[in-house]
């Protein structure tokens, strides 16, 4: 590899955060040899942080396959600054895609080929051998019909528990609590300390906490069952929004100034919360931007009631059908699907690789969560995520966004409930 392979690993980016991708081109990592020449335009909202370290490190990988290349992220613009994945959708509509975008596997990707806005991949999964690298339950979200139509760079979970191993001891909590009733009764504890008890980020960040509570108590059986369209209406489903309520109400959801996720982390991370139920992203913050040591500045574990289950989201690059740059695209996601690519990005953005071929004195270089995860998603059953594009299309996710938004106004679970069941009509079923 062209980076520092084991410093990545370890969380020290190869590149600093404040490089910007347009200089990639005047910077040589190998000596010129053969690969696509001229400009690459792709399009990321991986900009900040640890998301835009693994970026780096993996254009840094790239430049030894394409030293004469130069890229650039247009997403980085004015125009799309704080909005670009609705400038990227409004380029795409206008005929005006970048060369490559980065999009969801599953329901997200789907809704992308339906319009005939995207090329088919199945000459490069062929000639790479993607097919026998990809988990066989991962290839499905990577198609529409018969063709492949993205390429994973990554694997996130969603279902996992974060907490704070001073705040726990402190309160007599448990950093693995086998069930919400138990996370439920942990989190009490953690109140009469008078700290944070489970901390919650706005926007996205609520609907994310719902998911794994419904995964907790409906199983992966029932999970695939909603996004059918079915169960909805189901006693289990009416329990776990009561027990999502209760959650909300331990939670620091009250609080105006908690924006983000990042927010709801550094409570955790600082010391001033229990807990906190997020994708693994997490672990990239607290280890690489708040410098803390795993299992003693934070632990992990599943959510509760989800041990065994791995409810995954998978960031993919596409090639649009107009691409005008179509050659260097096509060397840009063989490069994200390629091994080494895919060590040099997760190992600096604190995700896993989507291939099962990583090699056991490779797989030791990663810290003590991305080996947990790694064993997860080899062993485990793996489900998809609802907040971040695997299991329902657009308009279902609008339509769960808006009876989220009522319930938080009002906290009746029946009522919630009863407009989960609308969203999940026919129409809008994938």
């Amino acid at each position: 590899m062209t980076i520092r392979r084991r410093e990545l690993l370890l969380g020290v980016p190869a590149v600093g955060a404040a490089t910007l991708l347009a200089g990639y081109g005047r910077a040589g990592a190998r000596a010129p040899g053969p690969g696509p020449t001229g400009q690459l335009e792709l399009y990321s909202w991986w900009t900040d942080g640890p998301e835009q370290n693994g970026l780096l490190a993996l254009l840094t990988e790239f430049k030894g396959r394409a030293p004469l290349l130069s890229c650039y992220n247009g997403a980085r613009s004015s125009r799309a600054a704080g909005r670009p994945q609705a400038e990227l959708e409004r380029r795409l509509a206008a005929g005006d895609p970048p060369d490559t975008f980065q999009c969801h596997a599953g329901a997200e990707l789907a809704e992308l080929v339906a319009p005939g806005r995207l090329a088919d991949l199945d000459q490069l999964y062929r000639r790479q051998g993607w097919a026998e690298q990809f988990p066989a339950a991962l290839l499905p979200q990577l198609r529409s019909g018969d063709s492949y139509y993205c390429v994973p760079v990554d694997i996130h979970r969603a279902n996992v528990l974060w907490s704070s191993p001073a705040v726990l001891e402190r309160a007599g909590a448990d950093p693995a609590p086998v069930s919400i009733a138990a996370l439920l009764e942990n989190l009490r504890r953690v109140a009469r300390t008078g700290l944070v008890p489970l901390a919650v980020g706005g926007s996205w960040c609520r609907k994310h906490l719902l998911e794994t509570v419904l995964l907790a108590e409906v199983g992966p059986e029932g999970w695939a069952a909603l996004w059918s369209g079915e169960g909805w209406g189901a006693p289990r489903v009416a329990a776990a929004l009561r027990d999502f309520r209760d959650l909300l109400a331990l939670s620091n959801l009250a609080d105006p100034a908690m924006l983000g996720w990042e927010d709801a982390t550094a409570l955790v991370g600082g010391g001033r919360a229990g807990y906190q139920v997020m994708g693994d992203w997490a672990e990239g913050f607290l280890r690489g931007t708040l410098g803390l040591r795993p299992r003693v500045g934070f632990e992990w574990a599943a959510v509760p009631g989800t041990a065994g289950v791995f409810q995954y989201l998978s960031d993919a690059f596409a090639l649009p059908a107009g691409a005008r740059h179509r050659e260097a695209a096509l060397a840009w996601l063989a490069e994200c699907g390629s091994l080494d690519g895919q060590v040099a990005f997760n190992g600096a953005k604190g995700a896993i690789p989507a291939r099962l071929d990583l090699p056991e004195q490779t797989r030791a270089l990663f810290g003590p969560y991305a080996r947990w995860s790694l064993d997860e998603w080899r062993g485990g059953r793996i489900v998809g995520s609802l907040t971040h594009g695997v299991v329902a299309p657009t308009a279902w996710n609008a339509r769960i966004d808006t009876a989220l938004a009522d319930f938080l106004a009002h906290r009746d679970p029946g009522r919630f409930q009863a407009a989960l069941v609308t969203a999940a009509g026919p129409a809008t079923r994938p």
